[in-house]
């Protein structure tokens, strides 16, 4: 080979290579905010080693001069079987390929992840499930921009796919701009836009070479830096005009859960996200009025697993919202219900949770559909939202006297484990301090009561600045440690620490995400009083299951809301409006989630997938995905099984066998369909070829000139591999220019289903 074309090809080898590693680097810090919304585990090394094996392998494959679409679906291939190694190795065959057993499992693969990702908190705590699809998810990304910035040289496509990955963890968890993440993520941008100009210098350059003066080349050679300056600059300039001008401009996604406060358009039932808390803006988001004697709290979740970290939302069976399916509420006979009837009107809230009071027993005149959660009496959209809504909801209250109250006490029996469950590590000081403020109290209520008037009391303080002043700003039991030694929280802290230290009192107990009562307006309809419930309404408390009673709420964040109060069984009964109704005959204990563990549905009955009985348009494909892979498997045995022959071809070549290269000529002619006669000569064969437009002349030149001096070389001369390697290079030349000659259906034809292979 000329020493040219020698330093051409390392350029173009070394340029890629190069390439591949600044890809390497800019997805690297592209994905490491997203540690914000996902924890970090096993799964980043798993993720990690995909991402790095997936580039390098599309550098080698390069380097053997695979077509571009083979390059990209063996990429594809090969993450696929290191992701089926990993995770699904137990049922894979031979540790790579997914067998019926492995397709199995996606469903519940991909129902979990959703159902962990809308309802859990951030960051989020991987599974299985999650991990899968986090690998699964950064490996297509890897194939896609390796497609794009190396394959295709489109290098400012594959920075904005990379900008869009940026900018996942700032949209879904808000926090004040990292300027050192920023800065490395646009210098990892520069230097991929800057590889990929140099790389293409150079080859410029080198082109330039081989056919201009030298003066030319060196002209070419001044300019073509200045060129990439720019191109960089200009990069650079749109970057900070985008992040000052465009960016403050976007359309920003709905607030989340305020706590405490805040204009909080959506409900999402997660406690630690304390920024949203502290918005200073104000909205109206519902109205309701009612037929009971005070405005109810309104109930949108339960959150009954704790696992010492934070609180997880209640994930249970659900079912088409219709009138019963929320049941009836049940009790011991000689207890109370009173039947009220309370109208919501909802203005500015769009959520999947439905606002109701509790306990609600039917939610009448709502558009769209929705599912009823009997087990917390909860109702979610199954596509719906609350935008726009007014219903009407019918609610039976459970009103035991302060004696039978007294005389219940709390009970575990027939509900899950995890309504009492702690975590085994756990400060000290907050069991302590229950037994202490309960101390001398005889019943389970009343040590409750005690408990809710200590943090009622003047020793705390409701605050949404000193969480974060102080480092407490969440749920867990560091935080709730914290929170009780400096007194001073909003509801979050409140109703999380009731919630443990009643568990450490052996009784169960969960939180209630919800609004507070709002307030009267003054206006009425139909007789009944109009109240007012804004964003910085939003509200969690506890509550405790009583046996024969349900669950019982208690109120014990300081300043806000009114705890509920129970009159003697010697008061006489108010007449308030309501209607009494016969309790259930049969009480049941009413659980928050499924009786137990083993028992419960799968994910998909939450409330992101709706009822247990439909199943998702993911869930239903998922079981064809083995079968759509053995298609692709075999449309394309053929393309590898000619791959296969042209590396032997130009093996041989290299070994000095120039006839080997000019069968791979005529055999890539004939692929992309010209017709070929064993008559006709190298000479002739080489001149209709240099017709088309991309094939190199001059290349094509050299491989004719050394295929004619093969002919006359004497049986058993020794093979001169010099000649071979250079007539191994001119031959895949001329290959790619009879593929860029051609169209695009018949370029793809000829890599797909090569005529060589059916040819007589």
């Amino acid at each position: 080979m000329r020493g040219s074309e020698v330093r051409r090809l390392e350029v173009r080898r070394s340029g890629r290579t190069r390439l591949a590693l600044a890809l390497l680097v800019a997805i690297t810090v592209a994905v490491l905010p997203l540690l914000r919304v996902v924890a970090a585990g096993s799964w980043l090394v798993v993720a990690a080693a995909v991402v790095i094996t997936v580039l390098a392998a599309g550098v080698a494959l390069r380097r053997l001069r695979t077509p571009a679409l083979l390059v990209t679906l063996a990429e594809l291939l090969l993450a696929g079987a290191l992701i089926t190694a990993v995770y699904f190795g137990s049922t894979a065959l031979l540790l790579v390929i997914p067998s019926p057993g492995t397709i199995a499992e996606l469903p519940a693969i991909a129902a979990g992840a959703a159902d962990q990702i809308i309802t859990g908190v951030a960051p989020l705590e991987v599974g299985r499930p999650l991990a899968i699809v986090t690998v699964a998810a950064l490996a297509a990304l890897t194939v896609l921009l390796d497609h794009t910035v190396i394959t295709a040289r489109m290098p400012l496509l594959g920075a904005v796919a990379l900008v869009a990955v940026w900018l996942i963890p700032a949209l879904s968890v808000p926090t004040p701009l990292d300027i050192a993440s920023f800065v490395a993520f646009a210098a990892s941008l520069l230097l991929l836009l800057r590889t990929e100009t140099r790389t293409r210098e150079r080859a410029l350059v080198a082109a330039a070479a081989r056919t201009a003066s030298g003066s030319d080349a060196t002209a070419t050679s001044r300019r073509s830096p200045r060129t990439g300056t720019a191109l960089a600059a200009g990069v650079a300039v749109a970057a900070i005009v985008a992040t000052v001008v465009v960016v403050p401009e976007l359309p920003r996604p709905a607030p989340r859960v305020g706590i405490g406060t805040g204009p909080a358009t959506t409900i999402n039932a997660n406690l630690e996200l304390g920024d949203d808390l502290r918005r200073p803006t104000e909205v109206e988001v519902l109205t309701t009025r009612t037929n009971a004697p005070n405005s109810p709290y309104l109930r949108a979740t339960t959150l009954s697993r704790f696992d010492g970290r934070v609180w997880e939302p209640d994930r249970d069976e659900t079912a088409p919202l219709t009138p019963d399916a929320l049941g009836p509420v049940v009790a011991d006979p000689d207890i109370r219900i009173t039947e009220y009837r309370t109208t919501v009107a909802v203005t500015q809230l769009s959520s999947t949770w439905l606002p109701v009071p509790s306990p609600a027993v039917r939610v009448d005149d709502l558009a769209g559909s929705w599912a009823a959660m009997p087990s917390n009496r909860t109702v979610i959209g199954d596509g719906a939202d609350t935008q726009g809504q007014e219903y009407v909801t019918t609610t039976h209250v459970v009103r035991p006297t302060l004696e039978q109250i007294q005389a219940a006490g709390t009970t575990s029996e027939g509900l899950p484990d995890f309504v009492t469950q702690l975590p085994d590590a756990m400060p000290p000081s907050i069991e302590r301090t229950a037994r202490e403020i309960t101390a001398g109290e005889v019943t389970a209520y009343d040590q409750l009561a005690a408990l809710q008037r200590w943090f009622r009391g003047s020793d705390f303080r409701y605050s949404l600045d000193a969480p974060v002043a102080d480092g407490f700003d969440g749920s867990g039991v560091d935080a709730i440690a914290d929170f009780l030694r400096a007194r001073s929280g909003y509801c979050v802290h409140y109703a999380s620490a009731f919630a443990v230290m009643a568990r450490t009192l052996g009784m169960p107990s969960r939180i209630v995400v919800g609004y507070l009562p709002g307030s009267l307006t003054g206006r009425s309809v139909d007789g009944e009083s109009v109240a007012s419930v804004l964003s910085s309404q939003l509200h969690s408390w506890p509550e405790v299951y009583f046996a024969g009673i349900g669950w019982v709420p208690f109120e014990p964040t300081n300043s806000l809301g009114a705890p509920p109060t129970y009159q003697r069984s010697t008061q006489p009964l108010p007449d308030d409006g309501g209607e009494d109704v016969t309790p259930d005959p049969a009480p049941q204990p009413t659980a928050s989630v499924a009786p137990s563990d083993a028992a419960a549905p799968s994910p998909s009955a939450s409330a992101a997938s709706g009822t247990a009985s439909q199943r998702s348009p993911v869930a239903v494909a998922l079981p064809y995905a083995g079968v759509v892979l053995g298609a692709v498997a075999v449309l394309l045995l053929p393309a590898l099984l000619a791959a296969a022959r042209r590396r032997r071809q130009l093996s041989a070549a290299r070994r000095g066998d120039v006839l080997a290269a000019w069968q791979f000529v005529r055999d890539s002619a004939r692929d992309v369909g010209l017709s070929l006669s064993d008559a006709e000569s190298p000479r002739a064969l080489g001149t209709r070829l240099i017709a088309l437009p991309a094939v190199p002349a001059e290349r094509m030149a050299a491989l004719v000139g050394a295929v004619e001096r093969a002919g006359f070389d004497r049986p058993g001369d020794a093979a001169d591999t010099s000649a071979g390697s250079a007539a191994a290079e001119d031959a895949a030349a001329v290959r790619q220019g009879l593929l860029a000659s051609v169209s695009t259906p018949r370029r793809l034809t000829a890599m797909l289903l090569p005529r060589t292979l059916v040819r007589a």
